[in-house]
């Protein structure tokens, strides 16, 4: 790990792993992923701290619940999503995303790190996906 990925690793706080996490499933993984069950999120491991279930889900329909595969992050893997996210060359995300990472880079502090308020839901579904998922899939 280069010394710049390690810089960028330790700006991003607990509480920055957790606004995108909560920024992403209040709106922007909801059109890919579904509210896991009580056993899925007993299966997720001690290193493990978030369960997303790859699926879909319509009660309204009377729809049966479809599960593609079981996630389980750590907040490691969000702040590794980031950091690929943040990186001037990369191919996963449109210029508008980009910029939104890059503005919360800039605007980041020592005490609060990364400035979370930038990060909208189609941003945090970005970074959420590619931790998941190791690629944008959807969307």
């Amino acid at each position: 790990m280069t010394v710049v990925t390690e810089r960028i690793l330790a700006a991003i706080t607990d509480q920055n792993v957790q606004d995108i996490m909560d920024i992403g499933s209040e709106g922007g993984i909801t059109y890919w992923a579904i509210e896991p069950t009580d056993a899925e999120f007993a299966s997720l491991p001690k290193a493990k701290t978030y369960t997303i279930v790859e699926g879909c889900y319509d009660p309204f329909f009377g729809g049966a619940r479809e599960v593609e595969a079981v996630h389980h992050l750590s907040k490691g893997q969000i702040r590794v999503a980031y950091a690929r996210l943040l990186d001037l060359d990369q191919q996963f995300v449109n210029r508008e995303y980009h910029g939104y990472i890059l503005q919360s880079w800039i605007d980041r502090d020592d005490k609060s790190g990364i400035d979370t308020a930038h990060i909208d839901a189609g941003t945090a579904d970005a970074i959420i996906q590619l931790a998941a998922l190791g690629e944008i899939r959807y969307g």
